[in-house]
């Protein structure tokens, strides 16, 4: 068997997973049961369960969740730890080292580790305004940029939604050196009802932004969405998709 990663538009707006292609070389069918990234760049997480049968050459992609990023940890070496049964034996547990193209992995260690270091310079408070008169009219917020442990200019570049929500703000805006904090209004409003991506959603409120401070290129980060928030949002979906 092989394995190898890769990350879509849609692992990187659910957030929390990326692709693994398993390949079946042997002569035997095999049928793979659960799947696990190892790596100890990041933190163990509970095998996926699925029930795949593989023919010789078969070939199939995985949604692989994966966990909190370990910033003083090496990211190799990587595999796919598997549950399978070949034909004519019973099931048993094997490691594929996991191949990384275009060194996928290593870019989502240092995206993480970056985020986590953002958040020592600068915190963000998502909130939304006052409810719509209508229910299933746009949301809107406001973003709260303020300022932590860095001194210069704090330029917001880009922010993204998610598989299940789309948010739009007028950007670039810029928190200067003589303030504090700067608020950016926001309009939150349904990006999918279709079942399978609520159903398949595992992070729906990764919501990704894009900073730059002083001269540096812009980083990206994660803005946090409280859990009340959360439940209005879900709640705001439920109402919207029901028009």
């Amino acid at each position: 068997m092989t394995a190898s990663a890769y990350r879509s538009r849609v692992d990187d707006a659910i957030g929390g997973q990326f692709q693994i292609t398993i390949a079946n070389t042997a002569e035997r069918p095999i049928a793979v049961h659960t799947i696990a990234f190892a790596s100890p760049g990041f933190t163990p997480v509970a095998p996926t369960v699925r029930e795949i049968e593989l023919k010789k050459g078969g070939r199939i992609d995985i949604p692989t969740p994966y966990g909190a990023a370990r910033c003083d940890s090496t990211v190799g070496p990587l595999a796919a730890r598997l549950s399978v049964t070949r034909e004519g034996e019973p099931e048993q547990d094997v490691e594929v080292p996991l191949e990384q193209p275009y060194d996928i992995i290593d870019r989502i260690h240092s995206e993480e580790c970056t985020a986590e270091q953002v958040l020592s310079k600068v915190s963000m408070t998502l909130s939304l305004s006052s409810p719509p008169l209508v229910p299933t009219d746009p949301l809107s917020a406001s973003l709260l940029v303020s300022r932590e442990s860095f001194d210069g200019p704090i330029r917001v570049d880009e922010l993204r939604g998610s598989v299940l929500y789309d948010l739009t703000g007028a950007l670039p805006r810029t928190l200067q050196s003589d303030s504090d904090s700067l608020a950016i209004p926001l309009t939150i409003t349904t990006a999918s009802c279709e079942a399978h991506a609520i159903a398949d959603s595992k992070k729906p409120f990764v919501f990704p932004i894009y900073l730059a401070f002083g001269d540096e290129k812009p980083v990206y980060a994660r803005i946090p969405v409280p859990t009340e928030m959360q439940k209005q949002l879900v709640a705001y979906q439920g109402a919207a998709c029901m028009r």
